[in-house]
């Protein structure tokens, strides 16, 4: 049987528990349900926020040619074809550089972000949120000092669609990114409809017939910005604007907002009062989302805290040697303790899973079962390799859970768990606790504890009375948990 912090190498996962997280945490986000909101997002800098996009109720769509991907800021020749009587015509580069001309001067986009929902299990739910994208807070949210405004899309891309022209092709959707591409698979130029309609048409009747593999194709470099378009081709060579008054719902400031530009941003949204504002802070490689409460976060200043010697004299070094020694030498010592109590684990493990399954049956609750070492008290829980000490070469155990619903009212707690100590001695532990959710700050009791050494190989026996008398105490603690709670107690009876 495996430790519970080690991963079966038959699935190709890191034994270290870091590792092991790591490689979870992405498997998990990988196979994770994504769900696409009603909501994009545009990133931008606070200035052009404030002046432009709120001041005119108006997002502006900006010059195909000025977006970064190659793929579009370079042109791109279409292939040429022509009929036998068209081929006296002159077709080389003068014409594709005016095709291509064409297509820039009249295209505009406007680039948005999509919004995309993880499930709530998922450690990291908000990691694909619209306004969670590090590089697009870099790249155009000026540096996180910016903002990132949401809208409803819905209502963006109706007042887009009412804004376009007549004579206008207003397209949208979201973009695919490709990892390669020599050419977009396009249906080309024809020479003689170009000498009959004239360049300008052609190209606009060629933009719209290929719009999808002009317009909506990116590099996959460009993959993290999840990005949606709203694409205007016409006749006008300036900048066209949307109408965003009615769509906008949400501005979301970066971690680095700076408190002096609150103020400017508070009167710039008066005209949007059902608009909600939250700022973002980053702590750990995680954007967190709060709603805005009138200041901003500011960054902590750093300690002018010496920190003292360490015990341990000798140079960096040698002290560097001591520590890798200890941990290599502590490593060496849970692998074999490991290995002394792995069918003791096991029956724990499995006492524990019975344990659960009985709690599982009581009315009006949720039980969830964890890996944890809760039932060892702090201090006597194992230290790190090299700090003095008692040494405890190995620690495991299991934690159950009742609560109580409504969740977050009233909780018991059923644990145990089986500590390696020097010499092939164990130490068992087990606890039923119980804690009452209260206004004023929760209320913990321990209800029953028990602790016990014993030698390796007595303990099978000794293994199994502690999993009686914890099923016992928990029996004996649900009298006073329903009572609480106000659930009548069925009578049961205590498993063997």
């Amino acid at each position: 049987m495996a430790a519970d912090d080690e991963l079966s190498s038959s699935y190709g996962m890191p034994a270290h528990p870091a590792a092991a997280f790591e490689t979870f945490s992405e498997y998990e986000m990988a196979r994770a349900l994504r769900t696409i909101t009603g909501h994009l997002f545009h990133y931008t800098n606070t200035t052009a926020a404030i002046t432009g996009i709120l001041a005119t109720g108006t997002l502006r769509l900006s010059p195909y040619e000025s977006t970064n991907d190659l793929w579009e800021s370079q042109p791109h020749y279409p292939v040429l074809s022509a009929h036998h009587d068209d081929r006296g015509l002159d077709a080389g580069f003068s014409l594709l550089e005016e095709i291509d001309r064409q297509l820039r001067l009249h295209t505009k986009v406007g680039c948005l972000t999509q919004d995309l929902a993880l499930p709530a299990h998922v450690f990291n739910p908000d990691a694909l949120r619209g306004w969670a994208h590090l590089s697009l807070w870099a790249h155009y949210g000026d540096r996180h000092k910016g903002v990132c405004l949401r809208f409803d899309r819905a209502k963006l891309v109706e007042s887009f669609l009412k804004h376009a022209a007549p004579a206008a092709f207003a397209f949208h959707g979201p973009v695919r990114y490709l990892s390669s591409q020599d050419s977009p698979p396009t249906r080309g130029i024809d020479v003689g409809q170009v000498a009959e309609f004239g360049a300008d048409a052609v190209a606009l009747a060629y933009a719209e017939a290929n719009k999808d593999v002009l317009f909506f194709r990116k590099h996959f470099d460009w993959d993290s910005e999840a990005e949606y378009r709203l694409i205007m081709v016409n006749q006008s060579t300036d900048f066209d604007y949307v109408d965003i008054r009615d769509a906008l719902t949400g501005v979301v400031l970066g971690s680095a907002f700076p408190q002096g530009r609150v103020q400017e941003l508070l009167e710039a949204l008066r005209p949007y009062p059902d608009v909600t504002v939250e700022n973002l802070q980053f702590l750990n490689r995680r954007l967190h989302s709060f709603p805005f409460q009138g200041s901003v976060p500011q960054a902590r200043p750093l300690s002018s805290r010496i920190w003292p010697a360490a015990r341990r004299e000798g140079p960096l070094a040698e002290r560097l040697l001591a520590l890798r020694q200890a941990e290599t030498e502590a490593e060496r010592r849970r692998q074999a303790a490991a290995l002394l109590v792995q069918e003791a684990l096991a029956q724990l493990t499995e006492g524990g899973a019975r344990l659960a399954s009985q709690l599982s049956q009581w009315p009006e609750t949720e039980v969830g079962s964890y890996s944890r070492t809760t039932a060892v008290p702090e201090g006597l829980r194992a230290r790190m390799p090299g700090v003095p000490g008692e040494v405890i070469h190995y620690e495991r155990g299991f934690l159950c859970v009742v609560e109580n619903l409504p969740s977050q009212s009233y909780t018991l707690t059923a644990s145990a768990a089986i500590q390696v100590l020097n010499g092939e001695r164990l130490r068992l532990h087990a606890a039923v606790d119980t804690e009452h959710w209260l206004t004023d700050g929760n209320r913990r009791e321990e209800f029953w504890r028990s602790e016990r050494e014993t030698d390796a190989a007595d303990a099978d026996a000794s293994v199994a009375a502690l999993l009686r008398e914890l099923n016992s105490a928990v029996q004996h603690a649900r009298k006073v948990f329903d009572q609480i709670r106000g659930v009548g107690t069925a009578q049961t009876e205590e498993p063997s």
